[in-house]
């Protein structure tokens, strides 16, 4: 039980870390011309290729049941699609310390999700966790006057991320409800989106511009970690230690983002924006 128990840390710790970097390499590999949607494309195909490796040691033989495709479909569009696509915009916009917040709100609107759509009740505690979460949305709103730019369409781009996110995970959990593990969920999901996302972007005719070396390792090993290798340590986490210590921990993100994205991406220290992430972190944890 021990062993078990550390087993689940370490992959609590791994998601949270992925969580928390994957924001740096993305703002790193938006310092470009690019498209936000020629990015999240480049960043799905990227994840791909880092992911297959993994796919391969976990065995070809795992699939997804056709009844079950719809839901893999609605968490591929609504969480790697619309909600990066959005949240990459938010990060070029106003800075991976802001964005990264308000994308991280999204676990208020699982719970809004799960209680118009399952029943569920909510407790004092969960109350209590949302209101906190609503007030960290208000502090980064304060922050928008000391952002160049036209910056509300950057913040509300980020809530649009979160949005995109919570309709990931209510699908998302149905199929890891049906005994679907991990690995075979988000490689799954990575092609779905990197083929999508092809469509989309050759609809509309972007050129795909000439691509530095350095733009296309960012964003694939961004991918990698956010939305492939990331989401599977911690679904791997939750079934050592359960949703409520595992998310515990990868709660934690926004924080760390914010601070790395101000010491390292030299983006302007914000005291607000370092408590909206305290809150939302502790929101998250309250709402579990």
């Amino acid at each position: 039980m021990v062993q078990e128990e550390v087993l689940g840390l370490m992959y609590a710790v791994g998601a949270l870390l992925s969580f928390s970097f994957s924001p740096i390499l993305y703002k790193v590999g938006l310092k470009n011309e690019l498209h936000v949607l020629e990015a999240n494309t480049l960043r799905a195909w990227g994840a791909f290729l880092l992911l297959t490796p993994i796919y391969a040691l976990h065995g070809f033989t795992h699939t997804i049941p056709l009844e079950l495709i719809v839901f893999l479909v609605i968490s591929a569009i609504s969480g790697p699609i619309v909600g990066d696509t959005f949240f990459l915009f938010s990060i070029r916009k106003v800075g991976a310390s802001i964005a990264t917040p308000l994308a991280n709100t999204y676990s208020l609107i699982v719970v809004v999700l799960s209680v118009i759509l399952f029943s569920e009740k909510i407790t004092l505690l969960n109350t209590l966790g949302g209101a906190l979460i609503l007030s960290s949305i208000w502090l980064v709103y304060l922050e928008r006057r000391s952002i160049k730019g036209d910056v509300v369409p950057g913040l509300f781009a980020g809530l649009g991320a979160a949005s995109g996110y919570a309709l990931s995970i209510i699908s998302m959990n149905v199929l890891l409800n049906s005994k679907i593990d991990p690995v075979t969920i988000i490689y799954f999901r990575i092609i779905l989106v990197g083929i999508l996302l092809t469509l989309i972007v050759r609809t509309l005719n972007f050129s795909f511009r000439t691509v530095s070396r350095r733009t296309l390792l960012a964003l694939s090993v961004g991918g990698f970690f956010g939305v492939g290798f990331g989401v599977i340590l911690l679904l791997t986490a939750i079934t050592y230690l359960g949703a409520g210590k595992a998310s515990l921990i990868a709660s934690a993100a926004p924080v760390i983002t914010s601070t790395i994205a101000m010491a390292l991406l030299k983006e302007k220290f914000r005291a607000k924006v370092i408590i909206a992430a305290i809150l939302v972190s502790i929101g998250a944890i309250m709402l579990k």
